[in-house]
């Protein structure tokens, strides 16, 4: 082969691995963050896992399905030595709820509650609520118009756990 047709191929290749690395970057931002939700929330499903078994669907509940809840804190952040969790939690942290129709990990999101801690909001426990919601997994999510007081009027509950219902037995 002449110098130049191993020229193109060379480049070619290149172009080739340039392209294939950057459909694996997209796809993996894709898996991180489904379209339609903010980007603080991005990488969430490395945060820590407040729950390690999925919580079921219960009677009455306003998330009604398969939940997994993360937070963007470490354990040695949020819990003592006995995994106890301390409350109240600090000022920036971020709790998100995904919840599935079915237990499978890989089926369809359809819902993503997020709770933020922020100062400034002493009438809701100083959490900030909003959630997501999509017809299909093809869909972007978008965003359940309704006023935070009604999350936190079920929350306020929680009392004791900062308004955070999750039980910590799972942690």
């Amino acid at each position: 082969m002449n110098a130049r047709i191993l020229h193109k191929m060379k480049k070619l290749f290149i172009l080739t691995i340039l392209t294939l690395l950057g459909i694996i970057y997209l796809k993996t931002l894709a898996q991180n963050l489904p379209t339609g939700l903010p980007s603080d929330i991005s990488g969430y499903k490395k945060w820590t896992r407040l729950n390690k078994k999925v919580i079921g669907p219960r009677d009455a509940d306003p998330h009604f399905g398969f939940k997994r809840e993360y937070v963007n804190r470490l354990k040695s952040e949020i819990a003592d030595l006995n995994m106890n969790l301390i409350f109240p939690f600090p000022e920036g942290t971020i709790i998100v709820k995904e919840v599935r129709k079915t237990i499978k990990p890989k089926s369809k999101i359809t819902l993503i509650s997020i709770m933020r801690k922020q100062a400034g909001n002493e009438t809701t426990g100083s959490w900030d609520f909003i959630e997501y919601t999509r017809s299909s997994s093809d869909n972007s999510f978008i965003p359940i118009n309704f006023p935070k007081e009604s999350c936190y009027s079920c929350h306020m509950g929680a009392a004791d756990s900062d308004s955070v219902w999750t039980t910590f037995d799972n942690f």
